[in-house]
């Protein structure tokens, strides 16, 4: 269900994004919008920057959301049939792994963007209800990678034990 919403979401954003640059207009409307109501001064092309880097940012991080998905559906998959300390599934644990640390080094560099911007920021967190600048996300994704570290060493021992018992026997 989550890929599927990664996928509609990537869509979604695309198409935003396209018909946000074929708008001349929006953006100069953007632009005046910010300088007079938060005091930021921003050009045009600046505008047109810095959107295209956080739809790239987002991108990514969407793209590595549904590996995410897709290599747990996999494991999952697996589980249930019984496959428990398999090569594909130390693979598929591995690809895992691979994709949650780029989604949490992507947040760690979108994170480091938002306090290099802290002064235009805080211009706009101050009529802001939302606290932008406070990153669960990488504590949390920090502590998932660790978790997913620990389950595949787990899985990677389990293989070598099964390996020598099915030796034995």
């Amino acid at each position: 269900m989550l890929c599927v919403l990664s996928a509609v979401i990537f869509v979604l954003a695309g198409g935003f994004t396209i018909f946000a640059l074929s708008q001349p207009e929006a953006v100069t409307e953007a632009s005046k919008v910010m300088s007079d109501e938060f005091g930021v001064q921003l050009g045009g092309n600046t505008w047109i920057g810095l959107m295209l880097g956080l739809f790239c940012f987002f991108i990514a991080g969407v793209v590595a959301q549904f590996f995410v998905c897709r290599y747990a559906r996999l494991i999952i998959k697996n589980i249930k049939q019984e496959i428990y300390f398999a090569m594909k599934n130390l693979q598929l644990l591995k690809k895992l792994l691979i994709s949650v640390a780029v989604y949490t080094a992507l947040t760690v560099i979108f994170y480091i963007g938002i306090y290099s911007n802290y002064a235009t920021l805080t211009k706009i967190a101050k009529t802001s209800s939302v606290d932008m600048l406070y990153p669960t996300s990488i504590v949390n994704s920090l502590f998932f990678l660790a978790i997913l570290y620990v389950v595949y060493l787990v899985f990677k021992y389990g293989i070598k034990v099964q390996e020598d018992a099915d030796s034995i026997i």
